[in-house]
C-alpha cells in the first residue's frame, strides 16, 4: 500500500464496511466516510490523530523540530476535527508508543512539550498509556480529542444538506502542508529561497487551528462543516460531498493560498490543494454572505468558495473550465517525506 492515509475505496470497503454493530442509543454518528468526529449521546464529541507516522526514523526524534510539528499537527488535527462537529474540546488523552532507546527525560520533555500545546488552549491531559516496545523504531503519538457538543440538538449532515447552500472556507489552504516542507527540504529549499522567505513560511505552524472559527460558524447556526488537517481542499470537498450525500461544486480562484506555497510545491512538483491544511475549515450554509461577514469581522478570513448541486460530482472551476476532482489518495507530502 502507499504510504499516509488509506484510500477513500479501501477505507469504505475494507474499515467502515466490517463494522456491523452499532448503537445508536449511545452513539448518535460513528464511524463514517466524512466524519470528523463521533457525536455520543451524552453529547460529547470525540476524535484521535496520531504523530510520528508520517516521516522517516533517521532522524534524532525527541530533539527534532520535525517530531515537534507532527506532534502539534496531531494535536490540532484531533482538536479541529472535534470543532467541525460542532464540539468544543475540553481535554486530550495521549498514548505513546516508544522505541526501546527512549530515555526517561525524552518522555519528559515530549510530555512538556504537549502539556504546553494543552495549556495554550486551556484544555487538560486526563490520561492515556505509555508503552516501550522493540517493534517501533521511532515514538508513535497517538492523540484523542473530546469535547462538549455545543448544540442543543443533533444535526444529520445528509438531512440538513439542500442544494445551492453555499461552501464557505475560513482559512488558507497548504499551511501546515507548507511547513512541514520547509522542515523536510529547508537544505535544498535555501539554495533557491531566502532565510528570511522559508522562516516565513514556517510562521504557517501558529495558524494550525480552526477550533475558534469552527465554534463562531456553530454559534451562527452551521452545523455541516468539515476539517481540511489532511488531503488538502481536493480531499476535503470530496468528504464533503460523502458527507451531505450531495455533489459539490467550488471556484479554484476564491480558495486562499499563499504565494510562498506555490512556489515551494513548483519546486517539488507537488499540488498545493492536496497538501496537509491544518487551520482551515469547510462549511455549509444557506447564509453564505452572512456567514463570512461574520466571521470576518471576528478576524477569521474566509470566502464562499462554491456551493452543494443535487448530483453526485465533485467539481472544480477555473477559467470557466469544469474540472472533475479524483477521489483522495493521500496527502501530497508523503511524495518527498
Amino acid at each position: 500500500m502507499r504510504t499516509g492515509k488509506i484510500s477513500e475505496n479501501i477505507l469504505s470497503r475494507s474499515v467502515i464496511k466490517p463494522i456491523k454493530h452499532k448503537n445508536r442509543e449511545f452513539i448518535i454518528t460513528g464511524a463514517s466516510l466524512g466524519s470528523d468526529a463521533s457525536v455520543t449521546a451524552c453529547k460529547e464529541v470525540i476524535s484521535q490523530a496520531s504523530a510520528g507516522l508520517m516521516f522517516g526514523n533517521d532522524v534524532s526524534w525527541f530533539d527534532s523540530e520535525m517530531f515537534q510539528f507532527d506532534i502539534k499537527r496531531a494535536f490540532y488535527n484531533a482538536m479541529n476535527n472535534v470543532a467541525a462537529e460542532c464540539g468544543n474540546p475540553y481535554a486530550i488523552t495521549v498514548n505513546l508508543v516508544l522505541p526501546k532507546k527512549t530515555q526517561e527525560q525524552d518522555i519528559k520533555n515530549l510530555m512538556r512539550y504537549l502539556s504546553g500545546l494543552c495549556q495554550s488552549e486551556g484544555i487538560e491531559i486526563a490520561g492515556g498509556d505509555t508503552e516501550v516496545t522493540n517493534n517501533v523504531l521511532a515514538p508513535i503519538v497517538n492523540i484523542t480529542a473530546i469535547g462538549t457538543y455545543l448544540p442543543d440538538e443533533f444535526g444529520n449532515g445528509k438531512k440538513m444538506a439542500q442544494e445551492d447552500m453555499d461552501i464557505v472556507m475560513a482559512g488558507e489552504i497548504a499551511l501546515s502542508g507548507t511547513a512541514a516542507l520547509v522542515l523536510l527540504k529547508y537544505d535544498e529549499l535555501r539554495k533557491r529561497f531566502s532565510e528570511g522567505y522559508l522562516n516565513l513560511a514556517l510562521q504557517t505552524v501558529e495558524s494550525m487551528s480552526s477550533v475558534r472559527a469552527s465554534i463562531l460558524a456553530c454559534e451562527y447556526g452551521v452545523r455541516i462543516m468539515h476539517d481540511l488537517s489532511r488531503g488538502g481542499i481536493y480531499g476535503g470537498l470530496w468528504e464533503l460531498s460523502e458527507k451531505t450525500g450531495l455533489g459539490v461544486i467550488a471556484e479554484l480562484d476564491r480558495i486562499l493560498v499563499r504565494q510562498e506555497t506555490i512556489e515551494m510545491c513548483e519546486n517539488y512538483g507537488l499540488n498545493p490543494y492536496k497538501m496537509l491544511s491544518n487551520g482551515a475549515v469547510l462549511m455549509v450554509t444557506k447564509d453564505g454572505e452572512g456567514l463570512k461577514e461574520y466571521l470576518n469581522e471576528n478576524h477569521v478570513k474566509s470566502h464562499i468558495i462554491g456551493k452543494l448541486k443535487n448530483n453526485n460530482d465533485k467539481a472544480l472551476i477555473k477559467n470557466d473550465e469544469k474540472r472533475y476532482i479524483e477521489a483522495p489518495r493521500g496527502d501530497e507530502i508523503y511524495r518527498v517525506c
